[in-house]
């Protein structure tokens, strides 16, 4: 009686023992996982300053380059309209084509990089598709002339659409300008716009260079390569690899999909968007669809 008594004596220590060892363990690994929350919590409190730090950089950028930007094009423009020499009226468009360039792909540059800072919130108003197309489209009518083109455009939609007017007018500058910057002297660039359902169908196609590659995703992504045939179709110099890149990440944005197809007849491509309710308007534009283009100030009209 007395051995099973010190043996089970003896069994009750080590287990005291075990559940000690194993309580210590545990307060330990407790230990460790609060001082690991702990750098985590503290980790992501720096990476929020840092992309508060990002944001303010990214819009006080923008402003620096816009503003100015915005006042020369309006002064281009109205320099365009008075009458001068030859020579000089020559170089008045020269430098109205740059600075459009230039407003182009600064507007794709803040552009992916607000997409990269996942900034691209929807700002819906109502807007007319007709507008959109005419602004897009006047910012390449250097080209447009350059390649002698004709623009076609059977826009079935009879109202106005709840969408992001910013996002849109992107969307068709970087599509048009692929359009035109790829199409053969003397053709057209078809645009064509239907609804069907609850889905806006939008698209736009040209006969030039052939994008070799199978139908997929890749030519979307940034810098890649589309893989074009060189032929005489192209006339400017290379962009920055952002323009399709940009159109996918803001039609995404818009709850919607985008699609081409190429083939020797033309190289189209589709925009699938999803119809928002009008009850998303936040601000409902009576004249202009894009009240955030440029747009003479006071100072312009007095001049």
């Amino acid at each position: 009686m007395t051995e099973t008594k010190n043996f089970d004596d003896v069994s009750d220590a080590i287990l005291l023992e075990e559940v000690k060892r194993r309580f210590d363990q545990k307060n330990s690994t407790l230990e460790e996982m609060a001082f690991l929350t702990k750098k985590l919590y503290v980790l992501n409190e720096k990476l929020k300053e840092h992309d508060s730090i990002k944001g303010e950089f990214l819009s006080l950028i923008k402003n620096v380059f816009n503003n100015p930007l915005s006042s020369l094009l309006n002064l281009s423009s109205m320099m365009r309209k008075n009458e001068d020499t030859p020579k000089t009226q020559t170089m008045k468009l020269l430098l109205d084509m740059e600075l459009h360039k230039l407003d182009f792909q600064l507007n794709n540059i803040f552009t992916a990089a607000e997409i990269e800072a996942g900034e691209i919130a929807n700002y819906w108003s109502e807007v007319s598709l007709n507008l959109i197309i005419d602004e897009a489209k006047e910012a390449f009518s250097y080209l447009i002339e350059e390649k002698e083109l004709t623009f076609v455009r059977e826009i079935n939609v009879d109202r106005l659409i709840v969408s992001d007017a910013k996002k849109l007018h992107t969307i068709f500058s970087n599509l048009i300008s692929n359009a035109c910057e790829y199409s053969l002297p003397v053709h057209k660039v078809l645009i064509k716009a239907s609804v069907e359902n609850d889905r806006l169908l939008i698209s736009i196609a040209n006969t030039g260079d052939v994008i070799v590659k199978e139908p997929n995703k890749e030519i979307f992504s940034r810098f890649k390569n589309v893989g074009v045939h060189v032929s005489k179709a192209k006339t400017s110099v290379d962009g920055l690899g952002l323009g399709l890149s940009i159109v996918n990440a803001l039609v995404e944005s818009l709850d919607g999909e985008v699609n081409y197809t190429s083939n020797e007849q033309e190289t189209k491509f589709t925009i699938c968007l999803k119809l928002q309710d009008t009850s998303k308007a936040e601000a409902l534009m009576s004249e202009s669809a894009n009240e955030f283009m440029f747009e003479d100030t006071q100072e312009m009209k007095e001049f």
